[in-house]
């Protein structure tokens, strides 16, 4: 076994479960302020030796000591509250609405109908407001005027972990919900890369990185349950199993809309020609038809009970956010361009990577057109529509981590870490925020533009480790 390589994991591992619990614990981020990122910066570096090292080990050794590892990390993110997000408020008054009968769909929280099921720790008194930064008659809860964003997969997962952990567990319930979650899915990673023929080592990607242990686990966000869904598909999709990648996906979609974008390159990959094209497109067919059917199976209920207030706030969000506005496409903007004409060209990027999922690229030599494989196609087409938009939240980026992990493809990595510069940079109100994001998500882009280019060419299947 390879001393020096040993050596570096387990000091790296070391580093990065104290990191886990010192930026886990950190207390309030309006008071630690950027010594969150500081945290965040050393351990990403802590986490690329890591993975270099467990790329380097032998697989009977490599595989248990990232999972040891990794359950080590997401044990020591218990050791605080979320840190730097609020949203798991949401989900606990979501699941304390379901608990009462309630369609979470119906009422803000801060309606006088669900007044009676205000709990202490959710609708903090006078002092406990101000333990928080917030005004006296505040709720933990963001946004407490407008009604749920989250669909229908996402509200059964705050119904169950509110049955089961109860008001007294407060956020910790939401922690170790997230915790179970995504060890889960670091359990499924090595399957998930033996069915498209990849180094089971490369698990080590997403099990070891501070993001998902952050969002999924520290903050609760059920972006976590979504990124285990899409592995799931993935794991059915290389099995050559088109109706249950696409169900599996179709759940994830019921966790939060965005993995949708993902069924676009759920379907066998090769070459486009004869009659291999053919079944291509029909196993596409059958994954879209089950995905929609799931989806439409999740949403039914609720729209026959609550009609079109099962969207809750998301035209809300998508105007609070700038969409429409073109405000938000920080890298299209550089343009100079309208809003509309900025909006186009975000949209346009995306629609030009789709074009090249669902199309492929002529290879040299060689007849025909070849697509990439589905991790790869579907790390290519969320990483775009993450350039593309500019999220503030960070957190979305945890299934782009998951699918770039199985793709084998770590450039990637750096569109999840490029959202953590930018939305401290907002919620600290810094005056040069929109700079900062358009660097941090610069800097991805060409690192991911660079790759491909170094990369142009190569086979699309599994690369050499």
């Amino acid at each position: 076994m390879p001393r020096r390589e040993t050596i570096g994991f387990a000091v790296a591992a070391v580093a990065g479960i104290a990191l886990s619990a010192a930026t886990s614990d950190a207390g309030d981020v309006l008071l630690v302020r950027w010594g969150v990122l500081a945290r965040l910066a050393a351990w990403t570096a802590v986490w690329v030796v890591a993975v270099v090292c467990a790329l380097r080990l032998p697989r009977r050794v490599a595989l248990p000591a990232v999972f040891a590892v990794a359950v080590a990390l997401r044990l020591a993110a218990l050791a605080g509250p979320p840190s730097t997000s609020d949203d798991l408020h949401r989900y606990a008054w979501d699941g304390r609405v379901q608990a009462a009968g309630i369609s979470p769909y119906r009422h803000p929280p801060d309606s006088p109908a669900v007044s009676r099921l205000r709990e202490p720790w959710l609708w903090p008194d006078d002092a406990g407001c101000a333990v928080i930064h917030r005004p006296p008659g505040c709720a933990r809860i963001n946004r407490p005027a407008e009604r749920t964003i989250y669909p229908p997969a996402a509200q059964a997962w705050f119904r169950a972990v509110y049955r089961l952990g109860g008001v007294e567990a407060r956020h910790k319930a939401w922690q170790v919900a997230g915790l179970a979650a995504d060890l889960g899915l670091v359990a499924l990673l090595p399957v998930a890369l033996r069915a498209w023929g990849r180094d089971e080592r490369w698990t080590a990607l997403y099990a070891l990185s501070p993001f998902p242990v952050m969002e999924a686990v520290n903050n609760g966000h059920v972006d976590g349950l979504a990124a285990l869904a899409v592995v799931a598909a993935l794991v059915l999709a290389g099995r050559r199993r088109p109706a249950s990648a696409g169900a599996a996906l179709g759940a994830a979609v019921l966790v939060k809309l965005y993995p949708g974008v993902l069924l676009a390159a759920l379907g066998p990959s090769g070459p486009s020609s004869g009659g291999r094209g053919a079944h291509r497109q029909a196993a596409r067919v059958v994954a879209g038809v089950a995905a929609a059917a799931v989806v439409a199976a999740g949403y039914l209920p609720h729209v026959v009970g609550e009609g079109v207030r099962v969207l809750g706030y998301l035209p809300g969000y998508l105007r609070e956010e700038k969409y429409g506005e073109g405000g938000r496409y920080l890298l299209a903007g550089l343009l100079g361009l309208p809003p509309s004409a900025t909006a186009a060209v975000a949209a346009a990027g995306v629609v030009g990577v789709l074009i090249w999922v669902l199309v492929g690229s002529r290879r040299s030599g060689h007849a025909g057109r070849r697509r990439p494989d589905v991790p790869r196609g579907q790390a290519a087409l969320l990483g775009a529509l993450l350039l593309a938009a500019t999220p503030v939240q960070p957190w979305y980026a945890v299934v782009l981590l998951a699918v770039a992990t199985v793709a084998a493809a770590p450039a990637w990595a750096t569109v999840a870490a490029a959202g953590y510069p930018y939305y401290l940079a907002v919620i600290l109100d810094h005056p040069h925020a929109v700079a900062i994001g358009r660097t941090s998500y610069g800097l991805a882009l060409v690192t991911v533009a660079l790759v491909a280019w170094r990369r142009r060419g190569a086979p699309p299947g599994p690369p050499p480790v």
